[in-house]
């Protein structure tokens, strides 16, 4: 069981990496890293429901709060929402309440393990509170790590545009835009790629959308 923590914990953070510096494989990573701790956390919850139950569901809500951080870096959304909060933040909510109760209802101490869920659930909180535009710009365009790949990928200025744009984010929205085009049209000077040549077209829309203020979906 050590081994299979371990393993998954390596693989998450080697995908955290890869997202960061944006080498290929970051997202399957990240995805496997993810499924594997969901698995061990189930295993040890099974196995340990009679012997320390608020230590099972430590490792529960451990495992949840990655998934939670899994879907935010990776922007996926459309799920159906419990009281106007997203199910993927309650589960792992509701979770580490149930730890906390059972953990007081138990007397139990705090040791680095419940030290951990503590830290990263007000990290979690953070994640939760902090613009998308914010996480996109980390991992996609901040100049430092990604240097000038920035200046031709024109597909994460558009998104980075939109994500401005639901964020009441207007002239910062139009501003990210104006450097997708400009992306695209280096992208193009050296490479006549049709995807490319289509989504130019795809990212003056945006541009009018924009400006006319009815930007609904991306993209």
């Amino acid at each position: 069981m050590k081994k299979l923590l371990i393993i998954s914990w390596i693989l998450f953070t080697l995908g955290l990496i890869f997202k960061l510096f944006q080498f290929p494989g970051s997202g399957e990573l990240l995805i496997l890293g993810s499924l594997l701790l969901l698995i061990h956390s189930i295993i040890f919850l099974i196995k340990n429901a009679k012997i320390n139950l608020p230590f099972a569901f430590l490792h529960l809500s451990i495992a949840l709060w990655t998934i939670y951080l899994l879907f935010r870096v990776k922007f996926w959304g459309g799920w159906p929402e419990i009281f106007g909060f997203n199910t993927v933040f309650i589960i792992p909510v509701l979770a580490t309440l149930v730890w906390f109760i059972l953990h007081l209802v138990k007397h139990s101490k705090f040791k680095l393990p419940q030290y951990f869920l503590i830290v990263y659930f007000v990290f979690s909180i953070i994640i939760s509170y902090t613009h998308s535009d914010k996480i996109f710009y980390f991992f996609y365009l901040n100049t430092v790590i990604n240097g000038e790949s920035r200046n031709h990928d024109y597909y994460s200025w558009d998104k980075y545009s939109w994500f401005l744009y639901i964020a009441d984010s207007k002239n910062e929205a139009m501003e990210a835009n104006e450097n997708a085009q400009k992306a695209v049209n280096e992208y193009l000077k050296t490479t006549r790629s049709n995807e490319a040549v289509k989504y130019s077209s795809i990212i003056k829309q945006h541009e009018e959308q924009i400006r006319n203020d009815n930007w609904t979906s991306y993209p």
